[in-house]
């Protein structure tokens, strides 16, 4: 549980580094700021509210077991991971205090209720298989950002002028802090034997270099030359989806939803996102919000019993009811994060701006909001 947790915080700053090296030069600092702030509001918040926000997490904070307080950071790292995907939709044009206020009550209000549904709520009840946070997590993330980007609005100039990466290896470095942090989620966490989280470990492996080899291969059938971003791009894809089914899949069928994930992923982030038109500026409803949704749909279709024996059969191995019940969940999840996300902006917005001004917007985050630039040279 230990090495799980301290893998799994390696998420931090690979999203960090991710995102940062895709903004432009003059907002770095403010989108590398955004998902570290979101993990010191969320550590401090499920200390002090983790009873009210996510049910037991303040309860095994005041047991004497050290296992039980690693369980609350643990979770507590869970959350933050949803909070800094949500940034990654909003950056160059976000205030800062806007953030603030906007992630500590996200996390209670939005994940929180999911994360509850899916652990032990009616969603669990219901039978839904979800291993590492494909719901409240994924789609959660990917779903709220989506709402806020469209509510927010478009950075000034979408569209119209080049938006270019900064610097392409610090995302690549930020990518593979991602990819190592993610053997934390095989864990379960410590709620599942040893084969069940090698058996996670070697999913996770197999669906991130599925999705990476095919969004490879479909940048490079359509635009001749495969690029290092989208091949990244395409492993953490894979990553996603397979975090609902990492322990109940064998590893050929992390293959093949890795495949998914490259390809739909590929599809939604390269043509929906430019015929609807929003600016989700680094991708996170492409990424997360549809390889979310795939991830947990094709735990419905691929999960074994002879994997897990404490999961059930999908639709592929004779249990059609699992596929239903990953179905009401994505649908579940969907509606909930899409519904509080936008009630929780309309409500901020009508108390305080979301977003800076277009001198701020122009200038660039870093010395408006922070007062430092990224590079002096």
């Amino acid at each position: 549980m230990l090495i799980s947790t301290v893998l799994l915080w390696l998420t931090v700053p690979g999203a960090a580094l991710f995102y940062g090296g895709m903004v432009r030069r003059k907002n770095v600092l403010n989108t590398i700021g955004l998902p570290l702030s979101a993990l010191m509001i969320v550590s401090i918040e499920w200390l002090l509210l983790g009873e009210a926000v996510s049910g037991a997490s303040a309860r095994r904070a005041a047991l004497p077991s050290s296992p039980a307080q690693l369980g609350l950071i643990y979770d507590a790292l869970t959350a933050s991971l949803a909070l800094m995907l949500v940034t990654g939709a909003i950056v160059e044009r976000t205030r800062f205090s806007f953030f603030l206020v906007f992630g500590f009550l996200w996390a209670a209000l939005v994940y929180g209720p999911l994360a509850r549904w899916m652990a032990s709520g009616w969603l669990a009840n219901l039978g839904c298989l979800d291993f590492a946070g494909g719901a409240a997590i994924h789609i959660n993330a990917g779903v709220s950002a989506l709402v806020a980007a469209i509510v927010i609005g478009p950075r000034r100039g979408y569209g119209r002028i080049e938006m270019m990466p900064n610097h392409l290896p610090l995302s690549f470095c930020g990518a593979a802090l991602l990819w190592v942090g993610w053997f934390g989620f095989a864990a379960g966490p410590a709620r599942a034997p040893m084969t069940t989280v090698t058996g996670a470990f070697v999913a996770i492996q197999m669906s991130a270099a599925a999705a990476g080899l095919t969004w490879m291969a479909a940048e490079w059938l359509q635009r001749d030359k495969p690029t290092t971003l989208g091949t990244v791009s395409g492993a953490v894809a894979g990553l996603v989806a397979i975090a609902p089914a990492a322990g109940y899949v064998s590893p050929l069928s992390a293959i093949v939803i890795g495949i998914g994930a490259g390809g739909f992923c590929y599809m939604v982030v390269n043509y929906v996102k430019l015929i609807v038109g929003y600016d989700d500026s680094l991708d996170v409803f492409g990424m997360h919000g549809v390889g979310g949704t795939w991830g947990l749909v094709a735990t419905g279709l691929f999960a074994s019993t002879g994997v897990n024996q404490d999961g059930n059969d999908g639709l592929f191995y004779g249990y059609p009811y699992q596929f239903f019940a990953q179905l009401v969940a994505a649908c579940a999840a969907w509606f909930l994060s899409g519904a509080m996300t936008w009630l929780l902006l309309k409500g901020l917005m009508l108390v305080m701006s979301p977003r800076v001004d277009e001198e701020a917007e122009i200038v660039g985050m870093d010395l408006t909001q922070h007062r430092e630039k990224a590079y002096t040279g």
